[in-house]
């Protein structure tokens, strides 16, 4: 009996210490799950992908133009939320430390019109004369279940064109180990 009872425990243990569980019982709604995310790392990886290209050293080299940086949007309603305004502030400070370029805050509405069909600047001559910058770095999310997808675009704004496009995905389910409290665990992609 005792050798069944030991031979059952091994079995147990060499089968995995680790059972997934309903997210539920990990108690993060999918809304509130920012905080739990290294954003920053996934901002950052997105970040190096879009990077304006640095052009050759010279000694006089003239300073890189402005980029625009508004806050991440819905990818479903197409509006910044308190998440959007988080990622943003997060993007915003990825762009200047890891491309190093001088950002320009803006707010989506008031200088884009973004609609299911993509993203194009509201009137490119008026933003010339108010001397708006030429790009833009973009960003939205997308949650869906236990899901973040955030997408990043370099956009040149007079003719809409992508100049360059990164996306991660995040996702994360609620694991169960034999001692101890549930936890969560994300997988980056």
């Amino acid at each position: 009996m005792k050798i069944r009872l030991c031979l059952l425990t091994a079995c147990l243990l060499l089968a995995g210490c680790v059972s997934t569980v309903p997210i539920a019982q990990c108690q993060v709604a999918a809304r509130d799950i920012l905080p739990h995310i290294d954003t920053r790392q996934v901002i950052d990886e997105l970040v190096v992908d879009i990077c304006p290209p640095v052009p050759p050293a010279q000694d006089l080299a003239p300073r890189p133009e402005a980029l625009l940086v508004p806050d991440f949007v819905d990818a479903k309603t197409l509006q910044p939320d308190r998440m959007g305004v988080a990622l943003g502030d997060t993007f915003r400070t990825s762009i200047f430390k890891l491309c190093k370029v001088p950002l320009r805050q803006a707010e989506l509405p008031l200088n884009f019109k973004l609609n299911p069909g993509g993203l194009t600047a509201r009137n490119p001559i008026e933003g010339r004369e108010r001397g708006l910058p030429t790009a833009a770095m973009i960003g939205t999310y997308h949650l869906d279940g236990h899901k973040l997808t955030l997408v990043a675009r370099r956009i040149e704004l007079e003719s809409a064109t992508f100049l360059a496009v990164a996306s991660k995905e995040v996702s994360w389910s609620c694991e169960s180990p034999i001692i101890g409290d549930n936890r969560l665990v994300f997988k980056t992609q």
